[in-house]
């Protein structure tokens, strides 16, 4: 074969190889960007169960809210409530009376105020006990009618209830009941959704839906993050948090889920997303052993 012969042939393979090495580096840019969309998308996962969560803390506790300023009205009527009313103050036989109640409603506190919204007898919550409630919306709203409102007790934080007990028309005192929000209901969320969610006073963690060292520090950096934004926290966690903020004492809700828990579904598309690349690789492979093969391969 002649010297141009050969010369034209390598010419056209190397031409061929570079179109080759430029659209396999194309394909592998391709493959690269698919990949960060993948992770996009797991991201945009993980942080809509985390505002999921949030928003089933919320409605789980204005549907409690709801219920109790129903329960509570009728209440109001029971036997026991309006005794402690009728019959003058007996400091002892009040406290076991809320202690019946409370057992009986499984509440985490009863109490009883007079009508000014002192507190005169309470079970559940000692700290309360001849605490002045007059000035608190609670207590201004359940002088009119049934109330709700989240609240702190006990170092809880849980949905605090009052109503007014009325004889002939004038309110003489006010029934109080609140249930704290538990561990239960935050474990609950977690096996619904998937995110882990931890109530703190302060720095006091007092409901917490995982426990355990590895877990707590986790939560405890979720509960440090801005409301509203969303951050990586050690544990490989994407973690952000949320303000109680109609609470008597401000209490944060912090909450966290590991970083793409839901790779494991995506890895048959990870692996098909680098495909394209992968033949590519191929033919420029197949194209430089041609090229080597070809004609004055071995020419000196």
């Amino acid at each position: 074969m002649s010297q141009t012969s050969v010369s034209g042939w390598s010419g056209w393979s190397r031409a061929r190889t570079v179109v080759a090495l430029f659209v396999f580096a194309l394909a592998c840019l391709l493959s690269w960007a698919a990949q960060r969309r993948l992770d996009a998308l797991l991201d945009r996962v993980d942080a809509r169960a985390l505002e999921a969560a949030a928003k089933m803390l919320d409605s789980s506790i204005a549907q409690q809210q709801k219920q109790l300023t129903s329960t509570i009205g009728v209440l109001s009527e029971d036997a026991r409530i309006r005794a402690m009313v009728l019959t003058p103050f007996d400091q002892a036989t009040v406290l076991d009376l809320l202690t019946d109640l409370k057992a009986t409603l499984g509440a985490s506190v009863v109490a009883m105020l007079d009508s000014g919204g002192t507190v005169r007898a309470v079970v559940g919550a000692p700290e309360m006990e001849r605490l002045d409630l007059g000035t608190s919306s609670l207590v201004r709203d359940a002088l009119e009618k049934p109330s709700a409102r989240l609240w702190v007790f006990d170092g809880k934080v849980g949905v605090l209830s009052a109503t007014p007990v009325r004889l002939d028309n004038q309110v003489r005192a006010l029934f109080m009941l609140g249930f704290e929000i538990d561990d239960a209901r935050l474990l609950g969320i977690q096996q619904t959704l998937g995110a882990s969610g931890a109530v703190f006073v302060g720095d006091d963690l007092v409901a917490s839906a995982g426990r355990g060292a590895e877990i707590e520090r986790a939560l405890r950096a979720a509960a440090e993050v801005p409301p509203g934004t969303y951050q990586i926290v050690p544990g490989g966690y994407l973690a952000t948090s949320s303000r109680m903020s109609d609470s008597a004492v401000a209490a944060t809700v912090a909450w966290l889920v590991p970083l793409y828990r839901h790779a494991d579904e995506l890895t048959l598309t990870r692996a098909l997303s680098w495909q394209p690349a992968a033949l590519v690789g191929l033919l420029l492979a197949l194209l430089i052993g041609l090229a080597r093969s070809g004609p004055g391969a071995g020419h000196v």
